[in-house]
């Protein structure tokens, strides 16, 4: 079976296809070189436009997408005009991407949401409030809103919860869902050099509290029924100091940390994604895992810089040498695991600053 896989990042979910046994064609905006190794990667200089061109010129029996690119559902619908799509159309990437269109579909299920409004005039003083483009995707294009400030249109406004970001993996078929894991989102950590709001990684497996965990199930059985999405899909929520979880982001289709939901369950996520999307078979709960802990953060550039030779062991998303790294763009990612989430967490800054050292000496 040959599948194209094609996205801002495409590395992480070729990986799982390849390893679910498929042949695999992707199209990124980095083309790396250990993605390269393992299958055809072509670099997309033209975002996202070319994706389309690129993808008339391939020979296979499905195509999916990983992130970004649920930000553009006509693009998806041209594409799935063209071949089979595993994964989500236009219509529910619409209302599953829609703050204003989520929240009626979530209220019913208990599930809070944010206040969000779509215009600048209806934001309260006595809260605070983000900035958030349409089109953003891990955290890029979100900013502290400013009563001050000229944003973009189009813009939409969202209550700013304080807490701990989490995501939740789930996958969906015919209605239902299954919780596959909850992991922490990296966000803003200044050792990545990451933005305020931007995802740099994950660490799972998270313990949340048993209540917790029935509404986040909640949240994905409501999404399931009512968008409906199909295949694998992520919801991110914050934790607030209360304790209750605030649906912030709805992501339907393969997600960065669903690569360490992966490595803890030891299940081949794009299996399970082909089974729901095309034979409507959903796996069991997974089981409680081994009490140990993975993780992956991701460097981004402090100033621009070109890659030479570099160090593997621990890395992914390795640039090809004489790659020419712009600042603040990803270099690449490293991984590590330990008995304790904490522990994990600090491997993979004392990786990042080493793996920094080399890049930037």
């Amino acid at each position: 079976m040959r599948v194209a896989i094609i996205g801002a990042s495409a590395r992480a979910a070729a990986f799982s296809a390849i390893d679910a046994g498929w042949e695999v064609v992707t199209a990124d905006l980095f083309a790396d070189a250990d993605l390269a190794a393992r299958c055809d990667a072509t670099r997309i200089a033209c975002w996202p436009d070319e994706f389309e061109q690129w993808f008339h010129q391939q020979q296979v029996d499905g195509w999916l997408y990983t992130g970004g690119l649920e930000n553009y559902p006509e693009l998806v619908d041209r594409l799935a005009g063209a071949g089979s799509l595993w994964g989500n159309r236009g219509e529910v990437l619409r209302r599953v991407r829609s703050p204003l269109a989520l929240a009626p579909l979530l209220a019913a299920a208990g599930s809070p949401v944010p206040e969000t409004h779509a215009a600048a005039l209806s934001l309260s003083p006595a809260r605070k409030w983000l900035a958030k483009s349409p089109t953003s995707a891990g955290g890029l294009g979100v900013t502290e809103w400013s009563s001050d400030a000229v944003y973009d249109d189009p813009t939409y406004y969202q209550q700013r919860i304080d807490g701990r970001s989490i995501s939740a993996a789930f996958v969906a078929a015919a209605g239902q869902s299954v919780l596959l894991g909850v992991t922490e989102q990296l966000v803003g950590r200044d050792w990545t050099r990451a933005g305020q709001f931007q995802y740099a990684g994950s660490i799972g497996p998270l313990d949340l509290e048993a209540t917790t965990l029935v509404k986040i199930r909640r949240a994905g059985e409501t999404l399931a029924k009512q968008a409906p999405i199909v295949g694998l899909f992520g919801i991110d929520f914050v934790i607030d100091a209360a304790g209750t979880a605030w649906l912030v982001d709805v992501n339907p289709r393969y997600t960065a940390s669903m690569e360490i939901v992966e490595r803890i369950s030891g299940e081949t996520m794009m299996a399970m994604h082909l089974a729901a999307c095309q034979r409507g078979r959903l796996p069991d709960s997974p089981q409680p895992p081994d009490r140990v802990y993975y993780g992956k953060a991701y460097l981004f550039a402090r100033e621009e810089a070109t890659i030479g030779l570099l160090d593997t062991r621990h890395l992914a998303d390795i640039p090809v040498v004489g790659t020419i790294v712009a600042k603040h763009a990803p270099v690449a990612t490293v991984f590590a695991k330990a008995t304790r989430a904490s522990d994990v967490e600090k491997i993979l800054q004392q990786r990042l600053q080493s793996l920094e050292k080399s890049v930037f000496s």
